[in-house]
Parts: structure tokens; sequence; C-alpha cells
């Protein structure tokens, strides 16, 4: 009798070939949505994870750098995979290798303590994760722990669904995060009651916004249905919009997109130049941390 358990699929590799974007980066352009994958032999995924259905590849920083300087990109956000759940390593790694060009956002576990967490945020970490994938309820306890430490909470929720969590992030202690466009169902439109959350969100003066083709319902570009929210975004509050690009897109893409195509979308997205440098370089840059652009740089040209 064969008690093998049966191979599990892998999530969709990721392609790494990327061809010349059309959109030339301004310096100091910043990705702040990403996740390292591994090795798994060094940094394993936790077992029986929110995803342990698929197998995934390594996506290690080494691929996340060929990424990074195809698409002309030089600082980026760590943002700790659910995969990984309370476990650090190796965002802790990924920080000393990279002080300068990285900051990033953990979950961290019930019980840590307040010597890790000064460790965490002397090596760069600058945010709290806080998903509906692990948690039934916003952890009030760590909320007021990390922001004590000056980190930022960002929140992977589903705007249009999630009514319960909407009073308690609006309530967020400083500043906050709204990852993936705040999850929202494009379909809705940009009068849909979750697009309107994430709009009074804003309106607080403490949130920021990260655009983001995820939400889309389409299988395959153009994702032509988010359009409308990120043009009510830019038109909205510029100065509070990030960029992220997702890299590796665990799961959420079938067919995977190239990642020069997702950068492009920006040339629609943000036609204009000057407000693309906002969300690429000094928005991030305010909120994370980051030193400024060299002195006297000018965005690319198109």
């Amino acid at each position: 009798m064969n008690t093998t358990a049966p191979a599990r699929p892998f999530s969709p590799k990721i392609d790494r070939n990327y061809p010349p974007p059309k959109l030339k980066l301004p310096p100091g352009a910043c990705d702040t949505h990403f996740h390292f994958i591994g090795p798994q032999k060094q940094f394993p995924l936790k077992p029986n994870h929110v995803f342990s259905h698929l197998e995934f590849e390594d996506t290690p920083i080494e691929d996340w750098l060929k990424m990074q300087d195809a698409l002309g990109l030089s600082r980026g956000l760590h943002v700790q995979s659910m995969m990984y759940e309370n476990n650090y390593e190796i965002v802790l790694h990924g920080q000393c290798r990279f002080p300068d060009r990285l900051r990033a956002v953990v979950v961290p576990w019930s019980n840590i303590t307040d010597c890790e967490l000064e460790i965490l945020t002397r090596s760069g970490v600058v945010g709290y994760r806080i998903t509906h994938r692990l948690e039934h309820a916003i952890d009030q306890r760590m909320v007021a722990r990390t922001h004590e430490h000056g980190w930022s909470m960002h929140y992977l929720v589903k705007a249009d669904e999630q009514d319960d969590w909407k009073g308690p992030i609006l309530k967020t202690p400083g500043r906050f995060v709204l990852e993936h466009m705040g999850g929202v169902d494009p379909s809705k439109g940009i009068d849909g009651a979750g697009f309107k959350f994430v709009l009074q969100c804003l309106d607080t003066g403490r949130c920021w916004v990260k655009l983001s083709p995820r939400i889309s319902r389409q299988d395959t570009f153009p994702f032509s249905d988010t359009d409308p929210l990120v043009h009510k975004l830019v038109e909205h509050t510029p100065t509070r919009l990030l960029w992220g690009s997702d890299w590796p897109h665990p799961q959420y893409f079938k067919p995977m997109p190239n990642d020069t195509a997702l950068l492009d979308m920006m040339l629609d997205w943000v036609p204009d130049e000057s407000t693309r440098k906002l969300i690429f370089v000094d928005n991030p840059a305010e909120i994370f941390g980051f030193a400024p652009a060299p002195a006297g740089a000018q965005s690319g040209k198109n």
C-alpha cells in the first residue's frame, strides 16, 4: 500500500526575463510591497501556512535584486509573507544585508519581548502587518506596543466585507497603510462602500494607500477594471499613495504577468511625471524614513 502523500501543485512561477520598461523611474524609486521566499532550506515556510495547499519556488533576495535593477527600483519595503506567519528571521536577515535600501513590515507574535521589538526597530522594521487571514480581530495591545516604537500599522483587509474592522482602523494611533487599495471589489466602482471607506481613511490625514492591480477581477492584462479606482485615488490624495509590485505574486495571478508590464501600468494610471515621483519616491520616503534622493536628481523622461 502506497502511503505517500500526493504532490502539491506549484504556484505559478515568476517570469525572470525583464524587457526594458517604458517607464523610466526617478532616483530613489521604491517598491512598497514584495516578499522574500527562501531559500527554504535556510528560511523554511511555516508548516500548514495559509497557502499550504501549494508548493512555492524560492524567490530569495538575489532574485529580488535582479527584478529591482531591471525595473530601475532602488529601494523597497519588504512585507513579511503570511507564509512565515510570526517568524521574522528572514526579515532581520534582509535588513542586516541592506539596512539603507530596505525597510520592512512584520507580523509579531503575541509574546514578543520589548527587546525584540527594539532590535527589529533598529534594523529598519517600520510596520506591523495586520491581516484578516491570520487574525479574526485586531490585536489592540500589539497596535499600542508597536506604535510606541514608531511603527505604522499595515492592514490587509477586504473593505467591502469587514465592517467590524472599519472603526478600529479609523482609530489607529499614528500612521497606517491599506495594502492593495483596501482589497475592494472593483466591480462596485468608486461609489462602493468599500472604496468610500478607503477615501475616508485617506481623509484622516494619517493613511497611505498602496496602488495594486491585485484586486482586479480580470485574469490577464490590462486589469482595466482597476483604472477608475486608481484615477480617483490620484485625484483625491496623490501625496499619500504608494506603489507595490506584490512580487513574487504568490498564487494570485494566473497566468503570471511580467513585472515590467505591471510597472508600465503606471504610465496609464498616473500620466503626470511629477505625481509619479510623489508615489515612487517622496511618499515612501516620508512614511518609511528613507533618506532623501540624491540632491539635484531628476526624474526620468519617457
